[in-house]
Formats: structure tokens, C-alpha cells, sequence
């Protein structure tokens, strides 16, 4: 029987195992996914002693633990963070879950001006996902101006895109906006970017749990459309099985009833 898990600390929130259990049903695999608590002092021997088939990787060890790894596809050398382990190579799967969350909701990110609230690893996937797609313009704002600013120079380092830090009076006017901080995350659903919203942008949310964030619920009423964090999710983790089956698993599994199962657990 193949063996999967996400490590993380802490780790008892997260609901891969609730997404990779219902493929593995859909598929009739014998296969387990289990959550394991694995702390920064103990990350080391886990990466020498597991004997896992592969695993996901959750905060705070994303970036961590690219030294203990043998090496790293390019998406992951490029951002610099790894959420995918398979045969002691990291890979950076965060990206294709933004990817192909935009696809599912007919968003085009070709030509697109767009705006990123955040600098940490989730807002590097993402940058790196919109160079990917050939946006026209990324704009970065964040609390840090420092953090900002070495987001700047790595999208400036790896692409042709146009790119600035922007203030928040500034950063209504890009079509596409998207959250990678954690200002809206269950237990705190009340925070959110403070951005005036305008009529036809886009706004779509790194963020999964509460399913709608106060955002999205703001953006709805000024009339943006919205794209929650639980497509995204999903996309990450079915890239991350098709590289530990080595084949495209993802293509046979019905999608809503794997956001019919994350949803009964979500808030």
C-alpha cells in the first residue's frame, strides 16, 4: 500500500487528508494520506528516516527544507519554496493549483494588469504563475516596503514583466487582484486588504477557509467577480499526486465531490 502525508507545524488544520482520501475513493486505491506533525528541530531526520511513497509540505517548512532535499524541479529553484516531495526531490506545485484555478473560472491572465497583496512564499508562487501567463504588469503591495521590494527585484530577475511596489490608495486600478496574505483566514473571517473594490475587477483569494472570505463577500457587492482559495487548493494537491503516480490522475476525478467533502468540513 502507497503511503502519503503533509507535514507541517502544526499541522491538525490542514484538510489534505480530507483531499487526497476522497481521489484515492474515487479511484479505488489502497492508498493513505495522514497529517504528521513534524517540528523545525525534527525536520532533518524526518526527510532521512520517512518511509513515504511522497508528501506535501505546510507552513513553516516550505522553504526549510530545500537543504535536506536531494534537488528541485524549476518552478521550485525559481521560487524558492517547495509544497510536493517525491523520492527526496521538491516541487513547487502551489503555483499550478493558481493556474489552473484561474482556468476552471475562465479567467485569461495573458495581457492582464495585476495587482499581488502580500511578499511571502505564497505571493512568490503566485508572481510566478502571472510571469508565467504573460501578464502585462504585477504590482506588489505589502505592509513591509523591504519585503516588497525584494518581491520587485526577483519578478524584475525573472521576467520582462513590468512591475512596481504600489500604496494601497494606489492599487484600485489593476483588473486582476489577488490576496496572499492571511487577512481574512478563519479564526480571524472580519480582516481583509483594504482596497476600494471596483465594478468588473477580478478578485480571487490565496485563502480557503472560511470558503468566502469577507473580501470576496465586499468585492460581490461592488460588483467584481470573485474566485475563492478552495479551487486553488484542490489544483495543488491533485499536481502534487499526478507526480507521485507519475501519470495525469487528476483528469479522472470529479471535482465536486471533492468540494462536496472539503466543504462539509470548512466554515
Amino acid at each position: 500500500m502507497k503511503r502519503f502525508a503533509v507535514i507541517g507545524d502544526p499541522i491538525a488544520h490542514s484538510l489534505s487528508p480530507n483531499l487526497h482520501q476522497e481521489v484515492y475513493r474515487q479511484l479505488e486505491l489502497d492508498v493513505s494520506f495522514e497529517q504528521i506533525h513534524v517540528t523545525p528541530n525534527s525536520l532533518d531526520s524526518f526527510i532521512n528516516s520517512n518511509k513515504l511513497d511522497g508528501f506535501n509540505v505546510t507552513i513553516p517548512h516550505k522553504l526549510s527544507i530545500i537543504p535536506f532535499l536531494k534537488g528541485l524541479d524549476e518552478a521550485a529553484k525559481t521560487i524558492g519554496a517547495v509544497n510536493c516531495v517525491h523520492n527526496g526531490k521538491g516541487y513547487n506545485t502551489d503555483w499550478i493549483g493558481f493556474l489552473k484555478a484561474m482556468e476552471l473560472n475562465g479567467v485569461d491572465l495573458n495581457g492582464k494588469d495585476c495587482t499581488i497583496f502580500g511578499a511571502g512564499g505564497a505571493a512568490r508562487a503566485i508572481a510566478y504563475a502571472l510571469i508565467q501567463s504573460n501578464v502585462n504588469s504585477i504590482s506588489i503591495v505589502n505592509q513591509t516596503k523591504q519585503n516588497a521590494d525584494t518581491l520587485v527585484k526577483w519578478i524584475q530577475n525573472n521576467s520582462n514583466i513590468t512591475v512596481n511596489t504600489q500604496t494601497l490608495e494606489h492599487s484600485n486600478t489593476q483588473t486582476i487582484i489577488i490576496n496572499c496574505t492571511p487577512l481574512g483566514m478563519w479564526p480571524d473571517t472580519e480582516s481583509m486588504p483594504e482596497v476600494e473594490i471596483q465594478n468588473g475587477q477580478i478578485l480571487a483569494d490565496t485563502i480557503y477557509n472560511p470558503l468566502e472570505t469577507a473580501w470576496l463577500k465586499a468585492g460581490k457587492t461592488k460588483g467584481a467577480k470573485t474566485i475563492g482559495g478552495l479551487d486553488m487548493f484542490i489544483a495543488q494537491g491533485l499536481a502534487s499526486a499526478d507526480i507521485w503516480f507519475g501519470e495525469k490522475i487528476s483528469e479522472k476525478i470529479k471535482l465536486e465531490d471533492i468540494k462536496k467533502v472539503l466543504k462539509s468540513e470548512l466554515c
